[in-house]
């Protein structure tokens, strides 16, 4: 497919428009997001199908169903919501899945094998977790005002009952307790529990025996929440708990796992079921699923559960995990990041999901891997040398080396290898990664959670030695990373995981002699909350870096004067792409749906293609190819 524009655009650049065309190369990343999984069964066969709740910010949620004996599948896509945290079973033969980031019930109907009805909570954007309450409504709460929803079944409405506990904007857990009321766990301002009564239509403070217990399931009876039992309506701790226990300590219920038919206990990797008719716990497995986690078990005690683009079956006694790839084909997803080898191909990852995708631009053929390592959390940037890639990812701050060309091996750590990890201090390379002229990979981190901050990691790619430049420019994220080999270029963002952005500051430029970890250059730009996307452009040695303050600005630096120098003039000094690329003297970015190319030494900039939707990543190879994503697709711009 190739789109062609030949209108003139003299009003935006001042000349006759370059006429560009744009190929379309495909829609590779397929990466799947898998966050709440149950066990159902087949109306119309009986037998029992795994299903997945799976992530899609373009398309929207699907609901995946596994025939987990047969190794098929079949994906549903739902007709609201990015993704969803929880799916339960209520009576009528239905599925009720909650959805961010539209704050959405969605009924599914497993006769009809579709989805039937879609009822919005006004305001919110994530509807959390959910729970079935004494008078047969469907409560979720949610994120961002903390409130507590109520879904009736019978007539598809939502009552919005309130705030109960403000500042808190999360309302992340909801348990129903044997009498049906409705245990709600609020944070993060000030982590608060309470009981919603749905006969007494109020909220009520929580007995001091369960203060600080956040989620817990209803089992007989009785309320479980971590390794103690509750009874009665005032909570009274059931010491020793009703059902026999391992021996040692240290263990749980898996809330996740345990229905009225049979209890699951936790005791680190080991899994123990309790089932009627048993005398004693029946050990299941023990198993290290790294990163991975069960989602579901079966009527006949198999735990299924989900690592990554694979799903897996762990049968009592099996002592080890076979992997599977999820047998859907998921719908495509954006990319976070496009970058071109030398070896005629893309790559790039999803927003979440520790997977990488590259495609051969020649063939248009497109893989998809598997989890490249073993934390959660996804691939931010990569970048290659002598035909391997380098990935740095979050949540665990882990630089993993992956040769495209060998077998894939990531269980034994053989194919994708761990080279690196930064974390836990620095988790988040929003500053994305690149490969020096001595060969060194150079990367830029956030801070971990709750903490204002960032480093420069400079890897040896041979032995994985690392070093690290903290805080560079103050405690400020380093959202912005490029280098010549003699200094690295930076910039800073206000942005923290799991807080505010910071106040009272401004983000930052600067320039850092890599010998001696030392700044040669620094500049505030008053009211600005990021500079990113540094990029260096070896023929003019310029440095290009995009500065939000009220809008995205293209800035260029001089590295010999240390002097900020003329960029282009009007719109096209806006940039709305999330990244940039150098290449001979030419800086190419995204402004709306146009790709612009801006001459580093004039300073003139032209429209040289029009694309089909909004760009989002830009990138070029190495022989000056020009290639952009917009939405799920990838482009080739031809000039």
């Amino acid at each position: 497919m190739r789109f062609l524009f030949l209108a003139p655009l003299m009003a935006l650049v001042g000349q006759a428009a370059i006429a560009g065309t744009v190929d379309y190369l495909g829609s590779p990343c397929r990466a799947k997001q898998i966050l709440a999984g149950r066990v159902v069964t087949d109306r119309a066969t009986g037998r029992e199908w795994f299903v997945l709740t799976n992530m899609n910010e373009l398309s929207g949620m699907e609901l995946l169903f596994i025939d987990f004996e047969r190794d098929t599948g079949k994906a549903y896509r739902a007709p609201a919501g990015q993704g969803s945290w929880c799916v339960i079973e209520v009576p009528g033969d239905r599925l009720v899945t909650s959805t961010y980031y539209d704050g959405q019930f969605m009924i599914f109907d497993l006769k009809q094998m579709a989805f039937i009805k879609t009822v919005g909570f006004p305001g919110e954007d994530y509807i959390w977790n959910m729970a079935i309450g004494s008078d047969g409504r469907v409560y979720g709460g949610t994120y961002g005002h903390g409130k507590l929803g109520a879904l009736d079944l019978n007539t598809y409405t939502v009552e919005d009952l309130g705030a109960p506990a403000p500042p808190n904007m999360y309302l992340r857990s909801v348990s129903a307790t044997p009498d049906g009321r409705i245990l709600c766990s609020l944070g993060i301002d000030k982590p608060t529990t309470l009981l919603y009564d749905p006969a007494a239509k109020r909220f009520e403070p929580v007995p001091k025996t369960i203060e600080g217990v956040g989620e817990g399931i209803s089992w007989h009876g009785y309320f479980l929440a971590g390794s103690r039992a509750f009874k009665g309506k005032s909570f009274d701790v059931v010491d020793p708990p009703p059902f026999p226990v391992p021996a040692g300590g240290g263990w749980w219920v898996d809330p996740g796992l345990t229905s009225e038919d049979a209890l699951y206990l936790r005791q680190g990797n080991a899994v123990y079921r309790y089932g009627k008719g048993d005398k004693d716990l029946v050990f299941v497995a023990d198993i290290d699923l790294r990163s991975g986690g069960y989602r579901a078990a079966s009527k006949a005690g198999e735990l299924l559960g989900t690592r990554g683009q694979d799903y897996f079956v762990v049968k009592p006694g099996d002592k080890t995990l076979t992997l599977k790839p999820i047998p859907v084909e998921s719908a495509p997803r954006r990319t976070l990041f496009l970058r071109a080898d030398d070896r005629g191909r893309l790559w790039g990852g999803p927003t979440f999901g520790q997977t990488l995708w590259w495609m051969d631009v020649r063939t248009k053929k497109a893989v998809n891997t598997g989890a490249i390592c073993d934390a959660g959390g996804e691939v931010y940037d990569a970048t290659f040398l002598s035909g391997k890639v380098y990935a740095a990812s979050y949540a665990g701050g882990d630089i993993t080396k992956y040769d495209p060309g060998q077998p894939w091996d990531q269980w034994d750590h053989k194919n994708p290898k761990p080279l690196a990890r930064v974390g836990p201090k620095y988790i988040r390379p929003v500053g994305g990664i690149v490969t020096g002229p001595d060969g060194k990979l150079y990367s830029g981190w956030m801070a971990q959670y709750g903490t204002y901050g960032g480093a420069v990691a400079i890897t040896d790619p041979a032995t994985g030695d690392t070093r690290i430049i903290e805080n560079p420019l103050g405690e400020q994220a380093v959202e912005g990373l490029a280098t010549e080999g003699r200094f690295a270029y930076v910039g800073t963002s206000l942005h923290a995981n799991g807080l505010g952005s910071k106040t009272g500051e401004s983000a930052r430029f600067g320039v850092i002699d890599l010998a001696t970890g030392k700044v040669a250059f620094r500049r505030t730009f008053a009211g600005a909350s990021a500079v990113r996307a540094c990029t260096y452009d070896a023929k003019t040695k310029l440095v290009a870096m995009i500065v939000e303050a009220k809008g995205a600005v293209l800035r260029l630096f001089n590295p010999e004067t240390h002097r900020f120098v003329r960029g282009p003039a009007g719109d096209l000094r806006n940039v709305t792409s999330r990244s940039m690329a150098a290449s001979g003297g030419k800086l190419y970015y995204g402004h709306g749906e146009q790709v612009v190319a801006l001459d580093l030494q004039t300073a003139k900039a032209v429209v040289v293609a029009e694309a089909p939707s909004d760009v989002g990543e830009v990138t070029v190879g190495p022989l000056g190819e020009v290639y952009v994503s917009c939405g799920a697709a990838v482009y080739r711009v031809r000039m």
